[in-house]
C-alpha cells in the first residue's frame, strides 16, 4: 500500500522531498510519550515520533553555530510539518512540535551529528487518557508515511 505525505505548500514536489530526506538522511525513531495522572504517577498517553536529519560531514564543529545547523533543521522540521498535516485523528499538530536546541549523537545511528524534531502523537481531545488501538495505529501509520518517502526507521543505511 502506498502512503502519502501532504507536502503541499511545503515541498515543490515528491521529488524535492525524496532529496531532501537523502541529503539529510532522515531517520525517525518513536517513544513513549507520558502525563502525570491524579494519582501522582505517570501514564502513557502517546508516543513521540523522534525526526533526526543530519549534519554534513565538515571541518566545522557540529553546533548549533555550525553555518549548516539552520538548514538542518529547517529541512527535518518540514517533513515534520507535512506529516502533521497528514495526521486526522490523532494531533499531531505543528503547535507541538519541538526543536532541538543542540546536535545529538546516538550510537544507533553510528555518532553521526544529528538535528531533531520531536512530535508528540497523542489524543488531544482527551488529554492525558492512556493509550488506545487509536493512538496505536496512528503512530504505526506515521511510521509507514515516512518509511513511504525514504526516513528509515532508526539510523540510514546506503
Amino acid at each position: 500500500m502506498e502512503y502519502q505525505l501532504n507536502i503541499s505548500g511545503i515541498f515543490k514536489d515528491e521529488k524535492e522531498l525524496h532529496e531532501t530526506v537523502r541529503k539529510r538522511k532522515m531517520c525517525y525513531d518513536t517513544e513513549p510519550y507520558y502525563c502525570p495522572n491524579k494519582q501522582g504517577s505517570m501514564t502513557q498517553i502517546g508516543f513521540q515520533i523522534n525526526l533526526y536529519g543530519t549534519l554534513p560531514q565538515t571541518d566545522e564543529e557540529a553546533g548549533p553555530d555550525s553555518l549548516q545547523f539552520e538548514d538542518v533543521l529547517s529541512d527535518v522540521r518540514k517533513v515534520a510539518i507535512a506529516l502533521s498535516k497528514t495526521g486526522e485523528s490523532v494531533h499531531m499538530g505543528e503547535s507541538v512540535i519541538t526543536d532541538s536546541t543542540s546536535v545529538s549523537y546516538s550510537e544507533e545511528r553510528e555518532m553521526r551529528p544529528d538535528v531533531t524534531v520531536h512530535i508528540p502523537v497523542f489524543d488531544q481531545e482527551h488529554f492525558g487518557h492512556p493509550v488506545d488501538d487509536r493512538i496505536s495505529k496512528a503512530i504505526s501509520f506515521a511510521g509507514k508515511i515516512l518509511e513511504q518517502v525514504g526516513v528509515q526507521k532508526n539510523r540510514w543505511r546506503d
